[in-house]
């Protein structure tokens, strides 16, 4: 007997299960209860509680559909084989084997010209994964259909003639199943067996259980439930969200049977009507015989669950009816009353003539936030706003707990590494537990992922973040003895050794290129092997130049990274070849034995995944397939076979637990909250194959999976689910083009109906439509974030920078500060060294932070690079110019130079780094000849400068000629080397020089100061004292980009600032584009210190720039003197 139990609370269906499982036992103690669940996360609150029921929650399974099913069959079968030998994986392997003969008849002539092209069979494997997938939903909603193809019955013109040849394939899987299974059994006719003996037998078959209790109208499909429902108690709890019959009506006379047939009150077991005004049923419905739901939210949300109950109409079963009535104390419970009593509340179910609603509408408070909905800027946005959202509500209600929230998402891994960055950086006092259900836990797991990227070795470039990515796995680097200290050495000496990509020359070619690269595996290892019995001093031997760092002991750790490399290669060349099944089947074991470390978790993840690895091989034995198989097509059978079986959801109690919509959308909880409800993004756009016989048969679509449908009743679970508060975020513009973005249409249904159907109490007296956008504003929230030039930006930044030392303190650095507390006025004795005062003013931010916070900001040098030079990169191009500029002033050869950077592996391939060693000649050799008339011997001076009483300033000043300071750099000068000269230039004039000091660059750029009086010289560097006095106590906001502002705003004659529009407006152009670069030139914004400090550009930035520009550098233009 099939007994349907309907509620509108999941907790009230739990506790009939447990009456019923209390009052009538089990005749056999020993036998397990059998529940039937939606998800694994449905499962694990059932069994909690169940546990606090029952005080213990034993001896009840809760098998899988697929599992139970099969359970059924073996049960009612006994000459059935115990497992299920007719997994997805076997009949794919069944299908590759059957399908290319079949190609040959006309009928596939579709699927023969899809085919035609294909290269490794990647089509074939590809096609049959959807087929079987197909032919698994056909059995599951159509078993009839199978049963009428493989006796011949079916109707001319139910199939499409390009679809036809889906009815011969479904035979020939028959027939080859029948053939290479044992016992003959063929999937099809166990299940038609199974049918027919259940649906014949006068008795019930001994081994069924007494009872299964299901959870979900759609967790089993309906014939199965009809077929068993003969023999055994099957109990169905349906949590449906209104007390009325709300499903399809096909004919009258199917309504005069629901009005004949009752439900039963679960208390008393009185009859309950099912229809909410017998007299008025017959209006109810439109002439196709359509139900007219009163509730348009009903009406639009519930119709995957219409045709579910249409169809139980038709069974012969008992409806018991346990709804609780909700009493409406705020907007969420009002609205999930009026589609419990199936109620229309907004005005455009009311008399039309009537322009005001004071009768019609009900009052929403203001202060109701019982339904919120929000919209954000981003992913990361919408997580902080849920944080501030639930640290709120936490506070305003004591009684509410963690355990009492759920967040939800279409896809919670999106939101996952957000939810960690927001939730994780919460203060410890005010820190909320948190657990993700993530869908996607077999990628966790870091044995099945290295064994995954290891199955890629003949697929891959081999460049220095994939091989490196294997080594980070702690079981593959300790194989070879690689600790974590050796791993950081490792990522530093790749790049530097110049290693980029490919295993030697041998790999390189087999990507049809032509010539070997000096930038592989094989040439970094020989540089570090190398490196042990000589070093780069010694010059280059053999066309290959000694890796330094690798020598004395840690000659043991490039050794160790050689015979990585060397297993890789091997291996490489071992994988590249296409096998057939038998040969792949010890390639698993042989993998784990040669790259991984012996211990009992790797030794039991080996086993595990090689018993995966052996599966999808035998299946393929199993189904004879005899084919060559290349490796890539295995391991896309292999994934296919561990999400199948791994895909799994999890529950936390006493946590914020997050996860993806689907599992857990029925469970009751306090608050409820849904992220990312976007147009397109919730519901999902879903396609539907264009060979899927069920969506193009009209009665089919009725049983089959509409995921749109689906997603819909979902979210209205959810909403049912909600006891207090119901919250809704999306995203309401594109944070790439701020385009706007549109909420998903459930939530555009909701605020429709709530709008029609409430208003504010001091818009009573307003027309409809105006009262309607009142009360959608009061619902939904913008969260504005700061853009960089927003008119509150100024203000905000001004906070944050006056805040900067809370901002960068010990605690948010995790490090150990030192502040020296730094006494402005000049009143103390003060030594200062030429270096220190340099060091400043080439980078005075930098040296607030790191002089004043004990902050050293680096940039990581160990960024892998996949590809080989074809440009010489800024750095690197600085320090060849630097060098061959000194080589050619010093008159030397540069050929030991250009071996050496050959050598090193940072000059483009062949002749494209000799066109560029001649070009970095031809501009160094330029440079040189310029210097040369001012070439003079120089000196190295010991400098002490007494300024005053209080300051002396203490040094050396290197390269002192007798005409002066000359001082030159291989590029582009600009203010930053004008300063330091000008610094230079001051010290050697409060000495006593009187010499002129020149600064010669690329392009013409030159430096120039003609020698000033002592005292002169002193006032000046005074100045600039001061400021480095200044600058170590509050940041000193002096940049390049305020260079180029006052250079072209400043009046060269009178040096004074031009201030007119047209100039100002010119030197600001300047500046901006001095700050943010160009596509050629980065801009002073990439700056490391700068970017902390300058969060965004805005005016007040800018001021600062300027004044501080002229301030600090109207003096280098003012004694700059060209010849």
């Amino acid at each position: 007997m099939i007994t349907l139990y309907h509620s509108n609370q999941l907790k009230l269906l739990k506790t009939l299960l447990c009456r019923e499982i209390k009052d009538k036992p089990l005749f056999n103690h020993l036998c397990p209860e059998i529940i039937l669940a939606q998800s694994v996360n449905m499962i694990q609150w059932l069994k909690i509680s169940l546990a606090q029921d029952f005080g213990i929650s034993a001896n009840i399974d809760f098998p899988s559909s697929e599992n139970f099913i099969w359970d059924m069959l073996v049960r009612v079968l006994p000459l059935s084989p115990k497992k299920n030998t007719f997994s997805k994986s076997s009949m794919r392997w069944k299908m590759r084997t059957i399908l290319p003969s079949l190609l040959l008849d006309k009928r596939f002539y579709m699927l023969y010209d899809y085919l035609s092209d294909d290269v490794n069979d990647q089509k074939l494997f590809q096609l049959t994964c959807c087929l079987v997938n197909l032919f698994e939903e056909y059995l599951m909603y159509h078993p009839d259909w199978i049963d009428k193809c493989g006796n011949g019955y079916y109707k001319e013109g139910s199939i499409c003639d390009v679809q036809k040849w889906q009815i011969p394939l479904m035979i020939a899987l028959m027939e080859y199943t029948r053939q290479v299974e044992e016992g003959g059994w063929d999937r099809i006719s166990l299940f038609q067996h199974f049918f027919l003996i259940l649906q014949h037998a006068t008795q019930c078959p001994s081994s069924l259980p007494n009872r299964i209790f299901i959870f979900g109208l759609s967790t089993l499909p309906i014939y199965y439930i009809e077929a068993l429902g003969k023999h055994i108690d099957i109990h169905i709890f349906f949590t449906n969200p209104c007390r009325y019959y709300w499903g399809n009506i096909q004919d009258y006379k199917t309504l005069l049977k629901l009005k004949n047939n009752h439900r039963y009150h679960y208390l008393d077991n009185r009859e309950i009507p099912q229809f909410r005004n017998i007299k008025t049923t017959d209006f109810e419905f439109k002439k196709v015989g359509k139900q007219i739901i009163n509730n348009p939210l009903l009406d639009s949300w519930g119709q995957l669950e219409k045709e579910n109950l249409f169809i139980f109409t038709q069974m012969k079963i008992k409806e018991v009816c346990a709804f609780t009535d909700i009493n409406p104390k705020n907007l969420l419970q009002t609205v999930q009353c009026d589609i419990l009593e199936l109620e229309d509340y907004s005005f455009l179910n009311c008399k039309k003539n009537k322009k005001k609603h004071r009768n019609e509408k009900r009052i929403l408070s203001e202060n109701d936030r019982s339904i919120e909905i929000n919209l954000c800027g981003s992913m990361y946005h919408e997580v902080e706003v849920l944080q501030n959202y639930l640290l709120e509500i936490m506070m305003e209600d004591t009684t509410l707990t963690v355990r009492d929230i759920i967040v939800m998402a279409a896809d919670i891994n999106l939101y996952k590494p957000f939810i960690q960055a927001v939730f994780s950086s919460l203060d410890p006092h005010f820190s909320l537990p948190f657990y993700i259900s993530d869908n996607h836990s077999i990628k966790k797991n870091p044995y099945i992922r290295v064994f995954h990227l290891l199955l890629r070795i003949p697929d891959i470039l081999f460049t220095a973040q994939e091989v490196l990515s294997l080594l980070e796995f702690p079981v593959v680097a300790e194989n070879f003895g690689i600790d974590k200290s050796g791993l950081d050495l490792l990522y530093r000496w790749v790049p530097k050794s110049g290693i980029r990509w490919g295993l030697d020359d041998n790999s390189i070619y087999d990507f049809d290129l032509s010539f070997p690269s000096q930038n592989t595996w094989k040439f970094g290892l020989t540089r570090m092997l190398l490196g042990y019995a000589m070093n780069s001093q010694e010059g280059v031997w053999n066309g290959i130049l000694p890796f330094d760092e690798s020598n004395g002991g840690l000659a043991e750790l490039a050794g160790n990274l050689a015979e990585f490399i060397m297993l890789l290669k091997r291996w490489r060349k071992r994988l590249r070849k296409p096998r057939n099944l038998s040969d792949w089947l010890p390639i698993g074991r042989c993998i784990f034995d040669d790259f991984m470390s012996k211990n009992t978790d790797s030794e039991a993840e080996s086993e595990l995944i090689n018993n995966h690895w052996n599966k999808v091989i035998n299946n393929g034995i199993q189904a004879l397939y005899y084919e060559i198989v290349p490796l890539a097509r295995l391991r896309e059978e292999l994934d296919l076979d561990l999400q199948e079986t791994y895909v799994r959801h999890s529950y936390l109690p006493d946590s914020i637990n997050f996860c993806t919509l689907r599992p857990m959308s029925c469970i009751p909880m306090k608050v409820v909250c849904l992220l990312g409800m976007n147009a397109g993004v919730y519901p999902r756009s879903s396609f539907s194959l264009s060979i899927d016989l069920m969506h193009q048969n009209a009665s089919a679509q009725k049983i089959c999976k509409n995921y749109s449908n689906s997603e819909k009743y979902i979210f209205l679970d959810a909403f049912n689910s909600a006891e207090k508060n119901f919250y809704i975020s999306y995203i309401n513009r594109s944070i790439q083009d701020n385009t706007v973005r549109y909420p998903s249409i459930l939530v555009s249904e909701l605020l429709e109906y709530i709008s029609n159907s409430f208003v504010l109490a001091q818009d009573i007296e307003k027309d409809i439509m105006c009262s309607s956008l009142l009360v959608k504003q009061h619902l939904q929230k913008l969260h504005n974030k700061i853009y960089p030039f927003s008119k509150n930006c100024s203000s905000i930044v001004q906070s944050c920078r006056s805040s900067v030392f809370q901002n960068y303190s010990a605690k948010n650095l995790n490090i150990s500060l030192k502040c020296t507390e730094y006494n402005l006025s000049i009143k103390k004795e003060i030594k200062i060294t030429l270096n220190i005062l340099v060091q400043f003013w080439r980078h005075p931010i930098r040296s607030f932070y790191q002089l004043r916070l004990g902050v050293n900001i680096e940039k990581d040098h160990t960024i892998l690079l996949d590809t080989e030079p074809f440009v010489v990169d800024g750095k690197m191009r600085y320090q060849i110019d630097n060098q061959l500029l000194q080589v050619i002033i010093d008159q030397k050869d540069s050929e030991s130079l250009y071996a050496h950077y050959r050598a090193l592996g940072v000059l483009p391939h062949g002749v494209w780094g000799e066109l560029f060693w001649e070009e970095r000649i031809a501009q160094m050799s330029q440079l040189a000849n310029k210097l040369a008339p001012y070439y003079r011997p120089i000196e190295n001076i010991d400098i002490l400068v007494k300024i005053n009483k209080f300051i002396e300033v203490t040094g050396c000043l290197t390269q002192v000629q007798i005409n002066g300071l000359l001082r030159w750099r291989p590029g582009i000068l600009n203010f930053q080397d004008g300063l330091i000269l000008w610094l230079e230039h001051l010290l050697y004039c409060a000495t006593g020089g009187q010499g002129v000091s020149l600064m010669l660059g690329l392009q013409n750029s030159m430096w120039r100061f003609l020698p000033l009086k002592m005292d002169k010289a002193k006032r000046y560097l005074l100045h600039y004292i001061k400021g480095y006095k200044l600058g170590i106590s509050i940041p000193l906001l002096l940049t390049s980009s305020g260079g180029e502002w006052l250079k072209t705003c400043v009046d060269k004659k009178k040096y004074i600032i031009k201030y007119d529009e047209d100039t100002q407006n010119k030197a600001y152009r300047k500046l901006l584009k001095h700050w943010h670069g160009t596509n050629h030139k980065k801009g002073e914004k990439d700056d490391l210190f700068l970017q902390r400090f300058v969060l965004n550009l805005h005016s007040t930035n800018i001021k600062m720039m300027t004044i501080e520009a002229k301030k600090w550098l109207m003096p280098l233009l003012k004694y700059h003197q060209i010849e």
